[in-house]
């Protein structure tokens, strides 16, 4: 019980990188498909992704050393179905009576049940929040035992020089009943959970508004496409033999002026994320978007003008100079906080005033 319970504390230990790893492109993922992102949909995601590195690790866990593996001479295979029941009756004590108390401490049978309850929670998963049929859950359930074998019996991917576990066709059938179990169980508690098509619901109607993640992560994806479009103005520009004061202010106003008429109010980041520049009234003006970004790009820029500020102040002391910028980044911190309350109010934001601009969804459920 202790080396499971070491086991689960790594996959612990471990989830919070695997989290990190695994958070951006989950959240574009919702964006694109629901346009927002939703606490418990995240909440089972992530215990999903928890249960199957608890899951991996107590397979491949605890990891024995090289020189382990290469004195190792034993079978790496057992191919024969239901060969349990024969390490059942070996495990047995010939001088003990048969008993359900026997049982209890019958290693064969341990390993057997907890195989089964291994791929519970798998079949629970597959069937509540991916809403698989029986017919993909007995096949994902086995493609996943499956893997977990062949992940022993290639020695961990070829680290190890032969397989350190036994590949067992019993495992197999272990796992897959397991997650028979799991998908049927869960059936007298589906009315007592949220289901399925309820969280898509929620999920599309928060993201009928953009909210400021959505526009942040598009804005982000269009710096990356004009840093690659840097470059080729560069050379057009040097080709040229043509000097210009600033062609970074140039590339930016160009983007952002013409992508949005070329692509119909989009700019390849918020066709990215599925949403676009509209007017207020009438039809978009070139020089509507322009603005828009422009505003929205001075105030990004504001952290930047506040370090100028407070070195144009040059206060004598250090610790006055530090105060000016802790007071200058708290008001910028609050700005934020407040624009990001107005977005999500579905509130327009003062460079959208003043642009005459919005953004519309562009998701259907």
């Amino acid at each position: 019980m202790n080396a499971y319970l070491d086991v689960i504390m790594n996959a612990l230990l471990v989830f919070p990188l695997m989290a990190v790893i695994f958070t951006l492109p989950y959240i574009i993922y919702n964006y694109r498909k629901y346009g927002s992102v939703f606490s418990m949909r995240i909440l089972i995601v992530y215990s999903f992704v928890l249960y199957l590195l608890c899951a991996y690790f107590l397979v491949i866990l605890p990891l024995p050393s090289m020189q382990e593996v290469e004195l190792m001479s034993g079978p790496s295979t057992q191919l024969i179905p239901l060969h349990f029941l024969v390490d059942i009756v070996k495990e047995t004590p010939s001088d003990q009576p048969f008993s359900f108390f026997s049982l209890l401490h019958n290693r064969a049978l341990l390993q057997m049940l907890f195989n089964i309850v291994m791929t519970i929670p798998f079949g629970i998963y597959l069937r509540y929040y991916f809403r698989c049929s029986f017919r993909k859950c007995v096949l994902y359930t086995f493609l996943l035992s499956l893997f977990f074998e062949l992940t022993q019996l290639s020695g961990l991917y070829f680290i190890y020089p032969r397989s350190y576990r036994l590949f067992d066709v019993d495992d197999l059938l272990g796992n897959t009943l397991g997650g028979i179990i799991g998908y049927g169980i869960i059936q007298p508690f589906l009315r007592l959970l949220p289901a399925r098509a309820q969280l898509d619901r929620r999920s599309y109607e928060r993201g009928m508004s953009v909210s400021f993640g959505r526009r942040l992560i598009a804005f982000i994806a269009d710096l990356l496409v004009m840093t690659l479009l840097g470059p080729l103005l560069y050379g057009m520009l040097a080709f040229l033999r043509l000097q210009l004061p600033s062609s970074a202010l140039l590339l930016f106003c160009g983007y952002f002026a013409l992508t949005p008429i070329l692509l119909h109010g989009q700019t390849p980041g918020l066709r990215f994320m599925r949403f676009r520049v509209i007017a207020l009234r009438g039809r978009l003006k070139w020089w509507q978007p322009l603005l828009r970004y422009a505003l929205s790009g001075a105030f990004l820029l504001l952290p930047w003008l506040f370090g100028q500020i407070a070195q144009m102040l040059q206060p004598s002391g250090v610790p006055l100079n530090l105060f000016i910028r802790a007071a200058l980044g708290i008001v910028y911190l609050l700005m934020l906080g407040r624009m990001t309350y107005l977005v999500g109010q579905g509130r327009m934001l003062f460079f959208e005033r003043i642009s005459g601009t919005r953004l519309k969804n562009l998701i259907r459920s």
